[in-house]
């Protein structure tokens, strides 16, 4: 089975302090026509205990952090700490290709500088979508296949920059000086 590396910004708060945390999940598409799919969910921020609520296709809903005997389909997860921080990512489990060889192009980013006072390169071993979060978690910019985008207009702080291709999702921290 194929397995699939995603990742997306989260936001946790404590004592009235805001850290970003990563959600990740490792992906195990269906096969077709079967409920075979998986998702593993890992917190890397935030403070325990968690609480997880998933939805899906059909009604879908589970409150365990992992799931198996899936469907195919759109699933979402939210995650909630101890301090009521949230974080929510959006995983889709697809009905896998399944064939005996497996080639895989790497999904190669770069991002520089970091800090930044503004311009940051971006080189990516693949086409890219680009979306760039401010530190609650508000879309502040959008764009496709560039390489290079300019935060210089926004305020100092913390960014997460996500790069997003057929390969998968990836989330970066860049910090504007």
């Amino acid at each position: 089975m194929k397995k699939v590396l995603l990742g997306v910004l989260g936001i946790f708060l404590f004592a009235g302090m805001s850290y970003a945390a990563d959600l990740e999940a490792v992906v195990v598409d269906s096969d077709p026509g079967e409920n075979t799919g998986e998702i593993n969910l890992d917190v890397t921020g935030g403070v325990s205990p968690f609480v997880y609520n998933w939805t899906g296709p059909g009604g879908f809903t589970s409150t365990d952090e992992d799931l198996t005997d899936l469907e195919a389909g759109t699933y979402i997860v939210t995650v909630t700490d101890q301090y009521c921080g949230i974080a929510t990512l959006e995983v889709e489990v697809t009905n896998g290709n399944h064939s005996s060889i497996d080639e895989e192009i790497p999904f190669e980013i770069s991002i520089f500088p970091n800090p930044t006072n503004g311009l940051v390169n971006i080189q990516s071993s693949v086409p890219v979508s680009i979306v760039v979060y401010n530190v609650v978690g508000e879309k502040i910019l959008t764009a496709i296949n560039t390489k290079q985008i300019d935060l210089s207009n926004q305020p100092r702080g913390i960014y997460m920059v996500q790069l997003s291709s057929d390969k998968g999702v990836v989330t970066r921290k860049v910090t504007l000086q």
